[in-house]
């Protein structure tokens, strides 16, 4: 199955404003973030600390419900002033 994820922020600034993931299913928030990090290992560090919202609520990472057609969004940590 193909899913779409939103990025935000650093991430998109590293990956686009979206990326395309082809995943079993089901699959998990945390196995998801993995297979992100196995395409860019420079941004280990940053998914592992980074929000996921799926149909714009944030989830856990033990959270299972993705599908083909849901929203799902990273919010990588920011800062500012």
């Amino acid at each position: 199955m193909e899913i779409n994820v939103k990025l935000f922020a650093f991430l998109q600034d590293q990956l686009g404003p979206s990326i395309t993931l082809d995943v079993t299913n089901p699959i998990r928030v945390d196995a998801l973030l993995k297979q992100i990090s196995q395409r860019a290992p420079q941004l280990t560090s940053t998914l592992a600390n980074s929000r996921v919202a799926i149909n714009q609520e944030f989830v856990n990472a033990d959270t299972i419900n993705l599908e083909a057609d849901t929203e799902i969004a990273i919010i990588p940590p920011v800062s500012g002033g």
